[in-house]
């Protein structure tokens, strides 16, 4: 019986013609003999093996994922010249005794690694530095213009019920002084920080942008600290514009809730004009600014201790301010009707009024307003808007007067100026 290589050497003496055929890779590489068959060989299609061709150069081969057909050397690291004499001498030395020593290979071996480490740190290593983003301020600037236009501004459009003056998009920004424009431009990185995630304190996606948001608002902060330390620049319309586009900024991305600190130091400037009423007054151009710490005052009194309100001006001047300069489109997210933004003005008066003992005309004050404030009608208010916003013009009249009157009457339950128990209401 013959053996398979015997037979092999058999077939190749009796067809000599077969080394002339043309061999498929896949046979060359597994070292067989290929019928030459086209377009695939025999074996490979017994085999069920998808044949790689008879082509001059070898075809490319897919691999699976991980899998790497060579690797690169690496560099072997210089050792100590005495390392090689070292290591001789100890095999020399086992031979010898005929043992293994593993207490002089070890020691050999540390050896040669503290001193390998010794010269490598007497050489001069390069820092790795962390390549820094090389990013023009003007281009955030361009780029927080371009993402309000196109994704809060159509917002604000879109959520009010009226026409408003004051919601218009940003067109130039050369004439915007520093302090306001890096202050802008926080704001805008803030709202996209809010719209990328749910979790923007943890969430690595917007890590990047928290570092763009805090350099922005530190250099706003640094461009407003150098006008207010200047004695001519302090008292001028920039500054005040300044720190009241820092304060709402603020208090949009809610970084603190110390809003009493920058109202304050806002009031400050704009005593050093005469005064809240001479700036509405006399600055036409501010009048959407001063009507927002307007605003922003009236309903934060509502939450504040009674004996700790902010004021803008006395009582009757505030009520004045409300009916004069307040409308009810100032803000989409603030359309509180008129005669409930007086009413709540009133309230805040009353509660800081009150003494241990109210008098009782302070009581009657206070059951007379209630009973305004229930008499206000959401359908008569509505009635005077638009036709085809009336409907929604009449369900946040009746939510800002549920709320109103809830208001009121808890806050002056609690402070004293009517009695707990309201059976005669």
């Amino acid at each position: 019986m013959s053996s398979p290589s015997s037979y092999t050497r058999a077939t190749s003496e009796s067809t000599p013609d077969v080394t002339e055929r043309q061999q498929c890779w896949e046979c060359r590489r597994r070292r067989l003999v290929c019928d030459g068959t086209q377009p695939v060989c025999t074996r490979c299609r017994a085999a069920r093996i998808v044949c790689p061709g008879y082509a001059d150069k070898k075809p490319l081969t897919w691999l699976a994922p991980g899998q790497v057909m060579s690797r690169t050397r690496r560099k072997k690291s210089p050792r100590p010249p005495n390392s090689r004499a070292s290591q001789r001498k100890s095999s020399s030395n086992n031979r010898r005794t005929g043992k293994v020593s593993a207490t002089l290979r070890d020691t050999a071996t540390d050896s040669d690694s503290s001193r390998a480490l010794q010269t490598e740190s007497q050489e001069p290593q390069a820092e790795l530095v962390r390549p820094v983003e090389l990013r023009p301020e003007v281009v955030d600037v361009f780029e927080a213009l371009m993402y309000y236009n196109g994704h809060i501004f159509p917002k604000l459009l879109e959520y009010q019920l009226a026409p408003c003056a004051y919601v218009m998009p940003l067109v130039l920004v050369e004439g915007i002084p520093p302090s306001i424009t890096h202050t802008l431009v926080s704001v805008v990185v803030s709202h996209r920080i809010m719209q990328m995630t749910d979790d923007p304190a943890s969430d690595q996606l917007v890590k990047p942008m928290w570092n763009r948001l805090y350099r922005h608002r530190d250099i706003a902060v640094r461009e407003i600290a150098q006008l207010v330390a200047n004695e001519q620049k302090r008292k001028s319309r920039v500054t005040l514009v300044a720190v009241y586009t820092l304060f709402f900024a603020m208090l949009q991305q809610s970084f603190t809730p110390c809003w009493r600190t920058h109202i304050d130091a806002f009031m400050s400037l704009a005593n050093l004009w005469g005064g809240f009423s001479k700036v509405l007054r006399d600055m036409p151009e501010l009048e959407m600014s001063m009507m927002a710490v307007f605003i922003v005052g009236i309903l934060a009194n509502t939450t504040s201790p009674r004996n700790d309100q902010f004021r803008v001006a006395s009582h009757s001047e505030t009520l004045a301010i409300a009916e004069a300069y307040y409308t009810e489109t100032y803000y989409p997210s603030v359309s509180l009707p008129r005669p409930l933004l007086t009413a709540i003005i009133e309230v805040n008066d009353l509660r800081t009024a009150v003494t241990a003992f109210p008098s009782s005309e302070i009581t009657a004050s206070a059951l007379g307003l209630l009973s305004r404030i229930e008499s206000f009608s959401p359908e008569a208010f509505a009635a005077a808007k638009p036709v085809a916003v009336r409907r929604e013009w009449r369900l946040l009249a009746e939510m800002y007067h549920a709320t109103t009157f809830l208001y009121a009457l808890l806050s002056l339950q609690s402070s004293g100026v009517i009695p707990t128990p309201a059976s005669h209401l």
